[in-house]
């Protein structure tokens, strides 16, 4: 399956809690991560959640660390291609944010089969059908596949 990979997700596992503890979402969304990352499904990420997820990751790790983790990523994911016609659009995804309209914009592009996101609700009127990392888990994981 195609999977777009909202930036909350990537976030998870990507960024301590300021508290320094791991966000609530790390192991599901390592596991989804993985599984695109093994080729059990194809990840994909918007080109404006690239820029956010390096930010929120310099201010924790070297500059050095983050170059090593974008480029990583950027071997494991697809960047559908977005512009101009597309950011017009955004209103056409029944979407009220901006932001979150232009992720599904990215999906739709990409051909993604489901929208992986913690905020399901932001995308009721999404014509993808979107889930939480462990919800996509509980219905697509195979076996042997999982992270301990």
């Amino acid at each position: 399956m195609r999977l777009l990979l909202d930036a909350n997700v990537l976030l998870d596992s990507l960024v301590l809690e300021s508290s320094g503890l791991p966000r609530p979402g790390k192991a599901a969304s390592e596991q989804v991560i993985m599984l695109c990352d093994s080729g059990v499904h194809q990840g994909m990420v918007a080109w404006h959640t690239l820029p956010i997820l390096a930010y929120y990751h310099e201010r924790q790790h070297s500059s050095e660390d983050t170059a090593v983790m974008m480029d990583t990523l950027l071997e494991m994911v697809d960047v559908p291609t977005v512009g101009h016609r597309e950011a017009m659009m955004w209103r056409s995804h029944g979407i009220s944010d901006f932001e979150d309209s232009l992720q599904m914009a990215a999906a739709i592009a990409g051909a993604a089969d489901v929208f992986i996101t913690r905020n399901i609700s932001d995308f009721g009127g999404s014509s993808l059908p979107v889930m939480t990392p462990e919800a996509f888990l509980a219905a697509y994981s195979q076996p042997g596949l999982m992270a301990d």
